[in-house]
């Protein structure tokens, strides 16, 4: 977060006579999404009209800032102002003026320009104050997106993972699989679309079984863990034992109209794999029959994202990699 200290007419000497607030916010727009790169100035409000404004413990005139100051890329601000019980005269007021960043993650469209929105008057005291609950309440305007598609990011990797038994693994491993971050999923709708690619290998005949998970905890080895149905899909029998089969898995997830601090996904996939008995046959694909939503998600907090697969029949020298995937939020 970064921090700005807004500079006053005050001698060096004198300045720890009156009280600096410490003023923090987070700027989201109704879906949820920061006001990245945005800016915010603090402007001073005399209710006392033509009375020029001074510190009270010193004398030395007040100068507000002129130029506002940058939004981080997840909508906070840091700034240290004079108290309003610091200031004469008495009954003032500070608000914040806010806009949105034109041509950044969020573009505006040119003819429209940023989006911009005003607090309400507030009181400015103590060591701290935090005022998001001041900025909600205007609340900012939602942005206009211009192109919001973007990678939450990829994945690539060469190491086997043993599954002996017949129940899914996890293929991706702690801080190596991808996130969707707090509230962005959070926003009706939203599309995430999930792509992964991988090889397998069996030791027995088996169906095999492709699946997305979401997890509260990276590496899906502890939290909450969802396995949303229509992301989770089964081949028919590959009778043959095969060493590096092919396989691969895509699904869209769509938020629905159920949000808040949970929501659910309507979940469709198709899964493909290497059923044959040489790694050069054609792929046979599924796709999934799931007909209802996920179970709950949490989405204001992060989600990650992984990819799991299983056997449906034990053996130990079953296994499976993931070569890459890429997680996507189209609109």
């Amino acid at each position: 977060m970064k921090r700005i200290l807004f500079l006053f007419a005050l001698l060096p000497a004198i300045a720890g006579a009156q009280t600096i607030t410490t003023v923090t916010g987070t700027v989201l727009d109704k879906y949820g999404v920061p006001y990245a790169g945005g800016t915010v100035l603090p402007q001073f409000v005399n209710v006392s009209g033509g009375a020029t404004p001074t510190i009270t413990a010193t004398g030395a005139p007040l100068i507000p800032p002129t130029q506002g100051q940058q939004l981080s890329s997840t909508g906070t601000f840091s700034v240290n102002l004079v108290a309003n019980g610091s200031i004469t005269p008495a009954a003032t007021h500070w608000q914040f003026l806010i806009c949105s960043a034109p041509g950044t993650i969020y573009p505006d469209p040119g003819s429209a320009g940023p989006q911009c929105f005003t607090t309400g008057q507030i009181t400015i005291a103590g060591a701290s104050q935090d005022i998001t609950g001041n900025i909600n309440a205007v609340p900012a305007p939602a942005l206009m997106y211009a192109n919001l598609s973007r990678s939450l990011g990829s994945f690539q990797g060469t190491s086997s993972t043993g599954i002996t038994d017949n129940t899914f693994h996890a293929l991706v491993a702690a801080a190596s699989d991808i996130k969707i971050p707090a509230s962005q999923a959070n926003i009706n709708p939203r599309k995430a679309r999930i792509h992964a690619s991988g090889v397998y290998t069996n030791a027995a005949a088996s169906l095999l079984n492709g699946e997305v998970m979401l997890c509260t905890v990276s590496g899906c080895g502890s939290g909450t863990v969802v396995e949303p149905a229509g992301c989770a899909i089964t081949t028919t029998n590959q009778a043959n034992n095969l060493t590096n089969g092919q396989w691969t898995l895509d699904c869209t997830l769509t938020t629905t109209s159920t949000l808040g601090a949970t929501g659910t996904f309507m979940a469709k996939g198709t899964f493909c794999a290497n059923l044959g008995a040489a790694t050069s046959a054609a792929l046979s694909c599924f796709a999934d029959t799931a007909t209802a939503v996920s179970a709950a998600v949490d989405e204001t907090v992060d989600e990650f994202v992984n990819i799991a697969f299983k056997f449906s029949t034990a053996n130990a020298g079953n296994s499976a990699t993931l070569m890459e995937y890429e997680v996507t939020i189209v609109n």
